[in-house]
């Protein structure tokens, strides 16, 4: 489409990072980089097909203003950089951007210990066998549990370096404190301040978080959902369920607390309590209580070599039960779970019970539909501070003590919370931050290069702790990931 006009045209071209597939009489297309997912027809692709080597764009559509519907599609190719200028110096159409330093989660390790003996915990703090109270009280006062009870060794751990194992097991480093809590916050919302961030979620975790619910309740009730500081605060959980009351359940709801809820199957023997007897009772306890009072629930299930066998359609009837609309499925990030079980037997588990939910109204997410999700939206990555992992510098994960990694999973230290905005200017957070958008060379060239932040950062954390990706230092990561791939 050549244009005769007073005023010179722009040459443009087809992006060398689009991809397309045909889906039935049409194709999808996409950034590989940006995202932007959409269907165009046979008349749309030979539009789009015309632009194969250069072409020029009117005048009219350079301008906004769009003549017929052929130059309507024009401007939104070029809106989404699917139609790049011949010259650019930017072939993709997106130019590098410096680091970000946006921290966008705060989540919180309220207790370094759990009443459950989970067969897979990653945690490693599961302990001897004792009452929900005699735990209550052991947390409070932080008395670190005896190494040789520990029923999952953490130093076989794939997550646990020296820096996590010294964490785990710190005495002083036990539960986190209702005034401490607070003072965390404040300092990690002065951080996100400083980067121009005025919306956080703030993550109860552990260990099992409920064990400290004084601590919990302390943060609501000062921050609520961020007026006095100008911010605007959402509150998420991930718990086991079993200490869910009355009190807890309406406290959430007031503050409009996403709880989500870890169950593998109703059937599965690898999250028992730490005495050994089944958890369910318990569980469906806590999950009924949030039912009555309409507070927003989600499950949470694991598919790893434990929960191989149990992972089936019964989780998505419990979840149908209690009200949940959602199921996370955090699929093992142990690289051997895929060598083992083979990934087209993976796949084939996972979809049977994607396509089971679907069937019941209930919507299974994960890690790996979260790379999906970015890809619908355009350049979504900018706006959410990550790919489909908030430990790639968008997130401080803050121990009882202080200090602050990427994530519970990680290895790197990266600071302690009380030295504020300095955290961000560490190297540590640095290469992690480079991650948001950046993946090592091995990636490189990837059709959803824009979208995966590829294996879980905690196994390949405790091979190169400090070794994390920069485009000036990839080797050693993409090494570890070669390998572990």
């Amino acid at each position: 489409m050549f244009v005769t006009t007073a005023v010179a045209t722009k040459q443009f071209k087809i992006s060398q990072d689009i991809v397309q597939r045909p889906v039935g009489e049409r194709m999808a297309i996409y950034h590989r980089l940006l995202g932007g997912l959409f269907l165009l027809d046979a008349a749309g692709q030979k539009v789009l097909e015309s632009f194969k080597y250069y072409a020029s764009v009117s005048e009219s559509v350079l301008a906004g203003a769009p003549k017929n519907r052929k130059e309507e599609l024009i401007l939104q190719l070029m809106a989404r950089k699917i139609l790049v200028l011949s010259d650019s110096p930017f072939p993709s159409g997106q130019p590098e951007v410096p680091v970000e330093k946006k921290v966008n989660i705060i989540q919180l390790i309220l207790a370094n210990a759990c009443n459950f003996g989970c067969a897979y915990c990653f945690e490693g703090v599961q302990g001897t066998a004792m009452s929900v109270e005699d735990e209550v009280a052991k947390v409070q006062e932080s008395r670190i549990i005896a190494k040789d009870s520990i029923k999952v060794n953490i130093e076989d751990s794939m997550y646990a370096s020296k820096e996590r194992f010294e964490h785990q097991y710190d005495p002083t480093n036990r539960s986190m404190k209702p005034a401490d809590a607070i003072a965390y916050v404040s300092s990690s919302l002065k951080v996100a301040r400083s980067e121009g961030v005025n919306e956080v979620m703030i993550q109860f975790f552990g260990g099992e978080p409920l064990l400290n619910w004084r601590t919990i309740k302390a943060v609501l009730e000062h921050f609520g959902r961020g007026e006095k500081e100008e911010m605007i605060i959402h509150y998420s959980t991930v718990t086991n369920g079993s200490l869910i009351s009355e009190e807890v359940s309406r406290t959430f709801k007031k503050y409009e607390v996403a709880v989500c809820v870890s169950v593998d199957s109703p059937n599965s023997p690898s999250r028992p309590l730490k005495d050994g007897s089944n958890s369910m009772p318990a569980v469906m306890k806590g999950l009924r209580e949030l039912q009555a009072h309409n507070n927003r629930i989600a499950l949470n299930a694991a598919l790893t070599s434990a929960t191989w066998d149990d992972f089936d359609e019964g989780i998505v009837d419990l979840a149908v039960d209690v009200g949940a609309g959602e199921i996370g499925v955090v699929v093992d990030f142990d690289p051997t779970f895929y060598s083992e079980f083979g990934a087209v037997n993976i796949v084939e588990r996972l979809w049977g019970v994607i396509t089971y939910g679907r069937e019941n109204g209930v919507v299974l997410t994960g890690y790996w539909h979260q790379i999906f999700q970015v890809m619908l939206g355009f350049d979504t990555v900018s706006h959410r501070g990550f790919k489909n992992c908030s430990a790639k510098g968008a997130q401080f994960s803050i121990e009882p003590n202080g200090s602050v990694f990427s994530c519970k999973a990680g290895s790197t230290l990266l600071g302690d919370i009380r030295d504020e905005t300095l955290i961000l200017d560490g190297k540590a957070y640095l290469d992690h931050a480079a991650l948001r958008r950046e993946n090592p060379e091995y990636c490189r060239g990837c059709e959803i290069e824009g979208f995966c932040g590829g294996l879980c950062l905690g196994p390949l954390e405790k091979k190169q702790p400090l070794s994390i990706p920069s485009r000036s230092q990839p080797a050693n990561f993409t090494a570890a990931l070669r390998k572990d791939i």
